[in-house]
């Protein structure tokens, strides 16, 4: 059961960015999240091979909804579940319901484009105008791009079907998608877009297809290739272009102590079995995303690892750039990830930026009840149920690099000649509809310092890349 703050209001949108606007006393109703397609994600329960030292699919064990729902939360409990409301909060965004500068500020920051003036959201009010300004209502029309919210979508589909010349010009690979005048009229029948009215889903299905990132590791070649002169040590990089190791194996991270507590009839002890995504001891970087990568793109990046007696200057200076899009740089000079190492062992790594992955569309299929009591959450009655399904584009995935070492131990405890090998893997993080930046840092890749607002957290345009690609609207 998820909870939804006062959809429909500008609010709401600052809710999915900060919790301090959102009141105590706000009235709260659930609704129901479903994944339509948990079967297709495959077998997620993993148990531990004694014989190969390594997790593998435990075989007799037949996935739930409840696992797939897990495995997509993620270790920290959040991941699906607060997509789903940025979403809903996205979609029922009504920019006609701010009522303050400062819900102004909020909405206007994290729909903001490229384009001066322009925002996703796709309500000319975002802009100023009100419905008289139709010669600036054409001309704002024929530079939106992608639309984020339904009550965008039927404005711009409403100017579009009026025959304006400046919209009906563009080039139809540039229009956002554009509704029909039945579902124009039906959606207008259906009052949802009324503040009376903002508590209205009671049900929602994830219809795509969830996939699983295995995050195998990148393994550098242990080795101590290094130079020296009167003045200091050089190491040489190491390349890391492939991602084939397990987390937990025999040559990488690997307790044999553990092992063999596996071997415990109650399976409590040792190595244990675990859902996939949801024990970061188990496989710090594997992970089931909503739907699939785009393209069969993958998060793992060519990385240069590099041991140094101090960070240079140049890792210093990228240190800082903690949101860096790594996978977005025009240049052609390697992404080098250095590590400090003092007399008594001690590592210290520095690895920074992000990969953004774009995933396939998400296909969602809403209830919405039009007249749902605000106090039980029970609809009405002679209210009416309606089926929403819509199609959603431009969401990316958020994987962070991790530069680490093995930990190797034998039977007694001892380190083994494979322990402290470098290795770099991939941990996802978030999902998000922006692909310049990451939350919490500008485009540079720097952590925000500046507000728009004394009450909102530091945040990126969080929905500019956010597209409503299909929609039908229905009587249930």
């Amino acid at each position: 059961m998820k909870k939804l703050l006062s959809i429909i209001t500008a609010l709401t949108v600052a809710a999915s960015a900060t919790s301090s606007l959102v009141s105590c006393k706000v009235i709260t109703n659930g609704f129901d999240i479903e994944i339509t397609e948990y079967k297709a994600a495959g077998n997620l329960k993993y148990t531990f091979d004694t014989n190969a030292g390594e997790y593998v699919p435990k075989t007799d064990y037949t996935t739930t909804e409840a696992d797939v729902k897990k495995a997509l939360d993620g270790a920290t409990g959040t991941f699906a579940s607060s997509l789903v409301t940025d979403m809903i909060n996205s979609l029922f965004f009504n920019a006609n319901l701010s009522v303050t500068q400062n819900s102004k500020d909020i909405w206007q920051y994290l729909f903001r484009t490229d384009k001066e003036g322009i925002y996703a959201d796709g309500q000319y009010r975002t802009a100023g105008l009100n419905s008289s300004q139709n010669e600036e209502i054409d001309k704002y029309y024929s530079e939106i791009r992608n639309i984020t919210s339904l009550l965008g979508l039927m404005q711009y589909s409403e100017w579009t079907n009026s025959n304006s010349k400046e919209v009906q010009s563009l080039d139809e690979s540039g229009k956002p998608f554009v509704l029909g005048e039945e579902t124009i009229d039906l959606i207008n029948e259906s009052n949802m877009f009324e503040s009376s009215n903002n508590q209205g889903i009671t049900n929602v299905k994830i219809n795509s297809i969830p996939k699983l990132y295995e995050g195998n590791i990148g393994l550098a070649t242990k080795s101590d290739n290094e130079s020296s002169d009167a003045e200091e040590t050089v190491y040489e990089p190491i390349n890391i272009t492939s991602y084939e190791k397990k987390y937990i194996s025999k040559e990488t991270n690997y307790n044999a102590k553990t092992a063999k507590e596996t071997e415990d009839s109650k399976g409590e002890k040792g190595y244990v079995d675990y859902i996939s995504g949801t024990n970061l001891s188990a496989n710090f970087f594997s992970q089931l995303l909503i739907s699939s990568p785009q393209a069969d793109s993958k998060p793992e990046l060519d990385i240069q690892v590099q041991r140094v007696e101090k960070q240079s200057d140049t890792s210093k200076e990228n240190f800082k750039k903690q949101g860096l899009v790594l996978n977005s740089k025009k240049d052609t000079d390697p992404i080098v990830f250095e590590y400090t190492e003092d007399e008594k062992g001690n590592r210290t790594s520095y690895a920074y930026g992000y990969s953004l992955i774009p995933l396939a569309p998400i296909n969602l299929e809403m209830t919405y009840n039009n007249d749902r009591d605000l106090k039980t959450g029970e609809p009405k009655p002679g209210s009416q149920n309606y089926k929403i399904n819509l199609t959603i584009d431009g969401l990316s995935a958020a994987f962070k690099p991790v530069l680490s070492f093995t930990s190797n131990l034998d039977l007694e405890g001892n380190k083994t000649d494979k322990d402290g090998t470098p290795y770099v893997g991939w941990r996802f993080m978030n999902y998000q509809f922006n692909s310049k930046n990451i939350i919490g840092y500008d485009e540079q890749g720097n952590q925000f310092t500046d507000k728009p607002s004394k009450k909102m957290t530091a945040t990126n345009k969080k929905f500019n890349d956010f597209n409503i690609t299909n929609l039908t609207f229905e009587k249930a």
